[in-house]
């Protein structure tokens, strides 16, 4: 590997512009309501499902992207998917015929879809160890700012029509040039094999995963499933309990985003303080934010339970998709990252009726009893993970693989 390459400032960058539009394919959802206005002849469950729309074709695509980078290259594959992206999201601007937005929304979560895990294998390709980690913080980072900025777009052109507000898209344009212009010796540090003559060559093996990738992909999930608790029933929480608004709870949650980006940064350097005590202490740090918020009894403790919460989502993404890259089988970052954002998007789907099924069993359906369950399940986690951590010894990358 060319390290020059690997340290170049906007080489750098240009992996982690990626991350900052992850998150766009949501963002227009406070157009709804002008939206359903609109398009009066569906039913508004049906209008509310364009905003989700995306997110079911990005899986889909997530699942076949390994097979597609492997015959593109990542490089060609991410310029497609940006490409694709965002000539589909500028439709609605256009176009405010019913059928075509559908189509164009669902072509969006394709072109996302094609380079979503890319965001994280790259990294997981191409670094390696403290430097590994600290690029991982800093898309963790990034991904914040993404989800910051795009929401700040969408209510800068909400009051010009909900058509206008789909302007956010030309945010793919960013990583498009950037990722075009400075990533051109990408695809040499995926698969990577060193000749007789010392050249570098990519080649084109078959991925493959092992339980030890499972093992985390599980993790990752269940934390989603529990953790998205927090963001379903905070609203419903603060006005059960007269604490506030549906509007306060919205306020919280932007803040609690951006609050995370401390942490992203920091993260290289909370790694190289904590190690494998990464995980379990980003798991509870989570789950007591979350605890201080459903036991609160006025409105500053929630604010301060926010503020607990916000540190730990970005300490456990980076610290879990890190600990996947030592154990995965050499050369399947790309089908390690897809099964993980599978699992996680697959989590966050069934959020809803894993937290009324476990609610339903201990006999309370609350929104503070919801929380409550969020915060033991996340404890749970924290403590296994903290005696894995200490009772193991330090582990070796397992080459033990099985067929994806």
């Amino acid at each position: 590997m060319s390290s020059s390459v690997q340290n170049s400032f906007l080489f750098k960058i240009s992996i982690l512009s990626i991350s900052l539009v992850l998150t766009v394919t949501t963002a227009v959802s406070t157009a709804l309501p002008a939206m359903i206005a609109t398009f009066k002849q569906y039913p508004s469950t049906q209008v509310e499902m364009l905003t989700t729309l995306p997110t079911i074709s990005l899986l889909l695509t997530v699942l076949a992207s390994s097979w597609i980078i492997k015959r593109l290259g990542a490089r060609r594959t991410t310029l497609i998917g940006l490409i694709i992206a965002l000539l589909a999201g500028l439709v609605p601007v256009f176009i405010n015929d019913y059928v075509i937005v559908f189509i164009s929304r669902l072509l969006l979560g394709v072109g996302v879809g094609l380079f979503n895990n890319l965001a994280y294998s790259l990294i997981m390709a191409v670094y390696e160890g403290e430097e590994r980690q600290t690029m991982l913080g800093f898309q963790s980072a990034v991904g914040t700012v993404g989800n910051a900025l795009a929401s700040f777009v969408v209510g800068l052109l909400i009051s010009n029509g909900w058509q206008v507000a789909f302007n956010v898209n030309w945010l793919f344009v960013i990583p498009l040039v950037l990722f075009g212009l400075f990533a051109t010796k990408i695809d040499q540090f995926t698969n990577p094999v060193v000749t007789e003559t010392g050249d570098t060559v990519a080649i084109k093996a078959k991925e493959t995963t092992n339980m030890a990738v499972v093992g985390y992909v599980l993790l990752i999930a269940t934390f989603f499933a529990f953790y998205f608790g927090l963001l379903l029933k905070l609203a419903g929480f603060l006005v059960e309990q007269h604490l506030g608004t549906a509007a306060v709870a919205a306020t919280q949650l932007s803040v609690m985003s951006l609050i995370g980006l401390l942490p992203s940064l920091l993260y290289g350097q909370i790694y190289k303080h904590l190690r494998r005590l990464t995980i379990p202490i980003g798991l509870i740090i989570t789950g007591l934010g979350i605890g201080i918020i459903a036991t609160a009894g006025t409105l500053t403790m929630t604010w301060i339970g926010i503020v607990i919460s916000g540190f730990g989502l970005p300490i456990v993404m980076p610290a879990i998709f890190g600990k996947v890259a030592e154990v995965q089988p050499e050369g399947s970052s790309n089908l390690s990252s897809a099964l993980m954002l599978v699992g996680i998007n697959v989590a966050v789907f069934l959020s809803p009726q894993v937290l009324a099924v476990t609610t339903q069993i201990i006999g309370q359906t609350s929104n503070k009893a919801t929380m409550l369950v969020s915060t033991v399940m996340l404890f749970v986690l924290g403590a296994i993970q903290l005696v894995m951590a200490t009772t193991k010894k330090q582990p070796i990358k397992n080459r033990s693989e099985m067929k994806s």
